[in-house]
Formats: C-alpha cells, structure tokens, sequence
C-alpha cells in the first residue's frame, strides 16, 4: 500500500518544496521506492531544485498530448518525479473534475512506489485543501513569525471545514534552535485549539541555514551534501520517521490510490 504524504503551507516562502524534496529524496537514498508529485501547476519547481529538465508536465496530460506513464521523470537516486509544469497558466487554477483526473491518473504507480509526496500550492485555495485532504498524512510546514501563523491557521481552517480533516503534522522551519522550534509550535498550538478541533502534531523542524539557500542555486537537494548535511541530515529522519509513525488522517473526497 502507497503511503501518501502532503506538504503544504499557508503562504509561500516558507521551504514547503524543499522539505518536499529533500524527505523524498532522502527515502529514495534508503532504497525505498518514492514519488513526488508537484501539484503546484503552473509555477511548479520542483524540478528546478532536483536539477531536471521538463519537456512534458500535467498541463500537457490534461490537455490529452501526454499520459501519466509519459510525464514521470526518473532522478539517478531512483526518485519518481511527476513535474507541475512552469508558466503554463492554464492549469494554475485547474477545477474540481481536472483535479480528480490528476489523483486517478497516479493509479498506476500503485505498484511502483511505496511513498508519495505531494507539493501542493502555497496557500488555502482550492486546489490545495483538494490534494493535501486526498493524502494519508498532511506536514504543514510554518515559520515563526504572525503572518506564517496566521495563513497556517487558514489553511487548517478550511481543511477542517471542508474536508473535515482532524489532525494534521506540522514542521517549523527557519528556527534559530529546538527551543525556538518548540516555543513557535507551542504557539501556533493555543492559537489553533482555541479556535478549531484539531490535533496538531510537532514532527520537527529545520534551522535557517546558509547550506539550505545555497542548494537551492545550486539545483541540489542538501540531502546530497555529504560535507555539510550532518545536522540537516538527522532533522530530515526524525521529520520522515515521525510522519511515518502517525496516524493516517481521515478526510472526505476521493484520496489517492483509493479503490
């Protein structure tokens, strides 16, 4: 069975792509079997960051030029990547029926991966609460400061009201330490139980890192930089295995690799 793992974030500018591509990439270097999904159409960049050139992207499967089998990219660490596709602003805001043919359309991999990450788009639009509710496990990732929190309850908001989500992880990036991580989570935590029923999760965090910035222009995953990913390295594992280790979220509309 596909384990399904949505990344998303209330406002963009937050590293939700990078903690997407760096977790998958890190699963796929344990030899598991990963896809990545960039849902965010039309300024995916996802294959910017894994340094791979796109001819084909959703917007050409859902327009019938292309299949699914035709847009997966395979990453020399054995990575499966679906590209969003770039500048293309017909898919941008793509409605309820194109969204359901892009989670059918991954069926097919049922027997090819065993993880799936999901980089939806930054903010609560439709399309994001659509893919991050279709996953087994959502990892919100946020910053401490009030407009990140502010957004990241937005995006809880509606993921409770309209898909009727109850618990979901949350990851804080940009901290200058643990405490600073914590305190920032226990934070967002009084804000959210005030207000909504939904469990939140601590899974981890990552600190402001000039190596992080650095992969980014580079077209690198920092995950691949053996001299200066010690630290980075052990906060990826303990965000992968405390997601791994949670519950599977129950929400309502289809899910991916549903029957």
């Amino acid at each position: 069975m596909v384990e399904t793992i949505a990344i998303a974030s209330g406002k963009g500018g937050v590293g939700k792509t990078s903690l997407a591509v760096n977790c998958a990439v890190e699963l796929a270097n344990q030899t598991k079997r990963v896809g990545l999904l960039d849902a965010d159409f039309g300024l995916a960049n996802a294959h910017i960051m894994l340094n791979q050139k796109v001819s084909v992207s959703i917007s050409d499967m859902l327009d019938g030029t292309s299949s699914m089998e035709d847009l997966v990219q395979v990453t020399p660490n054995g990575l499966k990547l679906i590209p969003g596709g770039s500048g293309v602003l017909e898919v941008m805001n793509i409605d309820s029926k194109k969204r359901w043919e892009v989670i059918k359309s991954l069926d097919h991999l049922e027997n090819e991966i065993d993880f799936l990450f999901v980089d939806t788009p930054a903010g609560a639009s439709d399309s994001s609460i659509e893919f991050a509710a279709a996953c087994d496990k959502i990892i919100i990732v946020l910053v401490g400061e009030p407009t990140s929190f502010m957004d990241a309850y937005a995006f809880i908001k509606a993921l409770s009201i309209e898909k009727n989500v109850g618990g979901v992880s949350i990851v804080v990036n940009m901290a200058k330490n643990a405490s600073d991580a914590t305190n920032s989570f226990e934070s967002f935590k009084k804000i959210v139980s005030h207000f909504l029923e939904v469990d939140l999760t601590f899974v981890g965090w990552l600190p402001h890192s000039q190596t992080i910035s650095n992969s980014i222009v580079a077209r690198k995953p920092f995950i691949l930089n053996k001299k200066e990913n010690g630290n980075l390295k052990m906060r990826i594992d303990e965000i992968i295995k405390k997601v791994i280790d949670a519950s599977r979220i129950k929400s309502n509309g289809i899910r991916f690799f549903d029957k």
